[in-house]
């Protein structure tokens, strides 16, 4: 890959992009209209590291931004996720083969939902597909660069993490409820869930840059749901802050490495 050319990755939050951040070179604050970019290098690789905040209308806003001002050469989305199976485990990495947006659903007049994939527009030209699948050769490098990545054993673990590659579910929804989670993961194969891996995809998608979700698993609602915060809309990982987004920047720093 050309070294002059910028590679980007995104996440959602401070507490996941600290990890890549620390380990940038010559880093400098470039800001991206109300968005933070830090712009550093990774061995001969430009860096710039996205943070886009929750969602998936947060995620498509700073992505769409950086793609027309950058054009990436490789874009790559990190961070948190919860797990869709039981035997997937906190610190856990998943490496998406493809993404599904499993919020997007008619809801038929019996009460069944049918899932309906993405529907957006390329070159003028519409686009219906299932999924979106991550480029071929970010994968492949993935998965490569995973086998000689240490990553550090999660709190209270008595295992080290394991690197899955399949498929990640993305919605603005945090589900809790066991049944509707082996639902989801009947319905779609899916090994976890998170909220901004499915707009990053599309953009990728409708600007042609390459693309790939790497995934750690913060939590597994399988065996306990996260508690609610008082005052707090959304449930909270603040014990597991330090935590959050840490296997999933080691491998996707690898990976910049790699690409000098």
């Amino acid at each position: 890959m050309n070294a002059e050319r910028v590679v980007a990755a995104i996440c959602a939050m401070e507490s996941e992009a600290v990890h890549l951040r620390q380990r940038l070179d010559d880093a400098q604050e470039v800001p991206l209209a109300c968005w933070r970019r830090t712009r550093g290098r990774l061995g001969g690789t430009t860096v710039d590291l996205v943070i886009s905040g929750v969602g998936l209308i947060n995620a498509a806003s700073a992505t769409s931004v950086l793609c027309a001002i950058e054009r990436p050469a490789a874009l790559l989305n990190y961070g948190c996720a919860g797990a869709h199976r039981e035997a997937i485990a906190p610190g856990d990495v998943v490496i998406a083969h493809k993404v599904i947006h499993f919020s997007a659903q008619i809801v038929l007049p019996d009460g069944q939902r049918h899932y309906m994939g993405f529907d957006y527009h390329v070159d003028n030209t519409r686009v219906q597909t299932e999924y979106i699948p991550a480029d071929p050769d970010l994968l492949v490098l993935a998965q490569r660069v995973a086998t000689a990545t240490a990553l550090p054993v999660w709190p209270g673990l008595g295992q080290g993490p394991r690197v899955h590659t399949g498929t990640v579910a993305s919605a603005d929804v945090w589900t809790q409820h066991s049944e509707s989670i082996r639902t989801l993961h009947a319905l779609h194969g899916s090994l976890c869930e998170e909220m901004e891996a499915a707009a990053i995809a599309q953009v990728a998608a409708i600007y042609r840059a390459p693309f790939l979700a790497v995934k750690d698993i913060s939590n597994n609602e399988l065996h306990k749901a996260t508690t609610n915060r008082a005052g707090f809309r959304w449930p909270t990982l603040e014990a597991v802050r330090p935590e959050l987004g840490r296997r999933a920047a080691l491998i996707v720093e690898a990976m910049f490495a790699a690409m000098s």
